[in-house]
């Protein structure tokens, strides 16, 4: 009896200081195969699936989310990257012809509050890989694209993806993000290395400069501003997730859960890291092909405080 008056009293200290409780592991279906994901100022989800060509959507505090978006209507191939832009009420998507069924590459925008298709922004002749994305505080969106060792940008406004960035030692690029000192960093999911790269006042790329890490971070993929100063990385073949400190020319990183199946991405909501598992094996890997890959979750991992 003594423990449960405890709990109870814990509780209610819980509730009358407003701190929120624990999110809950969110349900995105069978075989959902997400890569990408991004949350809303109020908690709602927006999950990208690759191999159904999906936007799936959950609201807060939802046990399960559901096609928000399907393929036909958006008219879209595999979809990878997903972010949100609440300023502008834009969902932005990365839909890229993952099957090679020869559907065009693009940059998609939808209405944030009705999934309608906006706009469409294709990479020159529909080919590339679009993979992620990210928006500078001026409103202009970047995209990468992972083989074409290239990032993309679009201009607030502007009628068509322009090239920006094109370097070798982007063959692999990834996540994209921008840091509290609006400089952009990116990671080479390939060979696991990142970089910091400046926006000159003109909007042009300036310096690319690599950036070491205090410990080797094995296939960075999503990456996401905690709105800190830092980043929450997604280590894709290390199957883990990673907060990174920048430290001059370092990322210091600490691990903050790891046991994960092919992480793919991350999405920052308060003191909230949402992490999905792309279980890549299980679609790419006909040794698994008629396996179970058990369930699709996007799951809730406390942000540690700031050191």
């Amino acid at each position: 009896m003594a423990m449960f008056r405890s709990i109870l009293l814990a509780l209610g200290s819980t509730l009358l200081s407003g701190a929120p409780l624990a999110h809950q592991p969110v349900d995105l279906g069978p075989k959902a195969f997400p890569e990408s994901l991004d949350v809303g100022k109020d908690g709602t989800l927006y999950i990208g699936s690759i191999a159904n060509g999906t936007v799936l959507r959950a609201a807060p505090g939802a046990a399960r989310a559901d096609v928000w978006i399907a393929k036909d209507k958006g008219k879209l191939s595999g979809v990878l990257g997903v972010v949100v832009d609440e300023t502008r009420d834009n969902l932005w998507v990365c839909s890229s012809d993952v099957s090679r069924a020869g559907e065009p590459v693009s940059l998609k925008n939808f209405d944030l509050k009705a999934g309608v298709l906006k706009a469409d922004y294709p990479f020159p002749d529909g080919k590339g890989f679009c993979n992620d994305i990210a928006i500078a505080k001026d409103g202009t969106l970047y995209a990468t694209d992972t083989p074409g060792a290239l990032i993309y940008r679009l201009p607030v406004g502007g009628t068509k993806l322009e090239p920006w960035l094109k370097d070798q030692r982007l063959e692999g690029i990834d996540g994209i993000a921008f840091g509290s000192d609006d400089r952009m960093y990116v990671n080479n999911i390939r060979t696991n290395e990142h970089y910091r790269i400046e926006v000159k006042r003109d909007g042009g790329s300036g310096e690319i400069s690599p950036i070491a890490t205090s410990r080797p971070v094995e296939g960075p993929d999503g990456m996401r501003p905690t709105g800190d100063g830092r980043f929450v990385i997604a280590e894709n073949r290390g199957g883990r997730v990673s907060v990174a400190t920048v430290e001059g020319d370092t990322l210091k990183i600490e691990t903050i859960k790891e046991g994960f199946d092919n992480p793919p991405a991350v999405a920052v909501h308060g003191n909230t890291v949402w992490v999905i598992e792309a279980k890549s094996k299980y679609r790419n890997n006909p040794e698994f092909n008629d396996k179970d890959p058990g369930p699709f979750m996007a799951t809730p991992v406390p942000l540690p405080a700031k050191k």
